[in-house]
């Protein structure tokens, strides 16, 4: 699905911060990236969200450089979700109003043919799947939600448009331990029920142990370590600290 042929990113400054990256990645694989602070995790999601524009190298999605993609076209197949839900989230509206936002984005002609009483119906049952509180809440704004009620949101309205990538840069981090681990069990449930390529970032070793098939590191720019299948199953967290950090 994703093939990145000798990716460099740099600063403006000049500071060198992605070097020589190559890698392939396969439909439906769900890789943990690691690496310590200033590693280059979030500017290589950047890159391949096309926040960032590499400095040299290529990167396809799909068999097209993804500088070909339109916009509308790219932001359809690629989501990326951060910590910071404000990112991905209107914090005033409510969830209604959220829900409604997020899918004229992905159908314009929605507000032709929309009907109020059969959205609302169809967001109802599809937010219980996810969290019943949700769907029961239609009416409040997101700033009475918990962070992981938020961030839940984020996935289930987000994902119900089926993206063909989706990007995850320390979506837990905000979130304590607790609310972080339920966080990830929603997070890998969904990936597994929808079937979803995703590239995840984060600090927290045991999740790269029980979650996901590959786990990638990368280390002052550079990748420095690739494991999947068994070798992956293996893993522990001693071995993934000295080797990826």
């Amino acid at each position: 699905m994703i093939d990145v042929k000798n990716l460099n990113f740099s600063l403006p400054n000049g500071l060198h911060i992605l070097k020589d990256i190559n890698c392939a990645i396969a439909p439906q694989d769900f890789i943990v990236l690691l690496g310590g602070n200033g590693s280059g995790k979030s500017s290589l999601i950047k890159c391949l969200n096309r926040h960032y524009i590499p400095s040299k190298g290529t990167i396809h999605f799909n068999g097209k450089n993804i500088k070909k993609y339109n916009d509308n076209e790219f932001a359809i197949s690629v989501i990326t979700l951060t910590q910071f839900v404000r990112e991905s989230l209107f914090f005033d509206l409510t969830i209604e109003e959220n829900a409604l936002q997020i899918a004229l984005a992905y159908d314009p002609y929605l507000r032709k043919h929309f009907k109020k009483k059969a959205f609302l119906q169809e967001l109802r049952d599809y937010l219980a799947h996810f969290n019943r509180k949700l769907a029961d809440s239609l009416k409040e704004p997101l700033y009475n939600l918990s962070g992981g009620e938020q961030q839940i949101l984020a996935f289930a309205l987000y994902l119900k448009h089926q993206p063909k990538l989706l990007l995850l840069d320390e979506h837990t981090s905000a979130l304590d331990p607790k609310t972080a681990n339920k966080v990830m069990q929603f997070t890998a449930e969904i990936i597994k029920e929808k079937q979803l390529t995703c590239i995840m970032t984060t600090h927290n070793l045991d999740f790269a142990t029980e979650y996901g098939n590959r786990v990638m590191a990368l280390n002052e720019g550079r990748l420095v370590y690739d494991s999947k299948g068994q070798d992956k199953s293996n893993l522990d967290r001693k071995f993934l600290l000295e080797k990826c950090y």
